[in-house]
């Protein structure tokens, strides 16, 4: 269960580089696949709704299988603009039998117009379960306040269902780790990785991202004219 916190949490890191980008949207029935036999997977999604916007998608490998689908709400604030989604992510890990389920929490972007750089923000609670073995976490990321200088706050803990039992302590930033245990002894369970050079004016992706934009001269003749790589305003 730590584990697959730490990967919940994961999912928000690189936003922080991204803030000042607008983030790209997909046409209805826009598609993407992948397959990446050297990490030992296989990925595709596709947009399945345009209004309101609805993406899902689904992922397997050896020894375990992903999907989920993602409904966007969005708000305006006059000087941010918040994103609420809905949906559930699932996750099986099939050589433990064990099944996830948790949620997205809300992603906001500050000082859309003027007042200093853009910056995002990510609060709410994450609620994950694994029901075949009685297990919960509960993630809560902290809202970033005008008063205060902490921003990208996460704490949480892993409870077992059956007696209330608190099993581990989980707690550090969504930027630069999540931490099991008690300070100062906590062990590190997560880091992000580095950004590439210049990543900045290559909209915040990371580097994984930056491979998944890769369109191969092999893969022109097996992919549908839907997938995304084809989009002419994306290379």
């Amino acid at each position: 269960m730590v584990q697959v916190a730490a990967f919940a949490v994961s999912a928000y890191a690189s936003s922080l580089h991204r803030a000042a980008h607008k983030p790209f949207n997909p046409l209805l029935g826009e598609t993407y696949e992948c397959i990446r036999e050297d990490k030992g997977f296989k990925f595709v999604a596709e947009q399945v709704s345009h209004h309101p916007p609805v993406a899902a998608c689904h992922a397997h490998g050896s020894n375990f299988t992903l999907w989920q689908d993602v409904r966007i709400k969005t708000k305006f604030w006059g000087k941010s603009l918040e994103f609420q989604p809905s949906g559930t992510v699932q996750l099986t890990l099939n050589q433990h039998n064990d099944a996830y389920e948790w949620n997205k929490v809300t992603s906001c972007v500050h000082n859309l117009f003027g007042g200093g750089a853009r910056w995002v923000d990510q609060y709410g609670e994450a609620v994950i379960t694994n029901a075949p073995q009685h297990l919960t976490c509960r993630l809560t990321f902290v809202k970033a306040s005008s008063w205060s200088s902490k921003r990208h706050e996460v704490y949480g803990t892993v409870t077992d269902d059956q007696t209330g039992t608190v099993l581990h302590n989980l707690f550090g930033k969504w930027t630069e780790a999540l931490y099991c245990g008690h300070a100062p002894s906590a062990r590190v369970v997560w880091r992000p990785g580095s950004m590439p050079e210049n990543s900045h004016l290559y909209y915040g992706f990371t580097r994984f991202a930056i491979e998944l934009n890769e369109l191969r001269a092999e893969q022109r003749d097996v992919l549908p004219p839907t997938d995304t790589r084809f989009r002419p305003d994306q290379r």
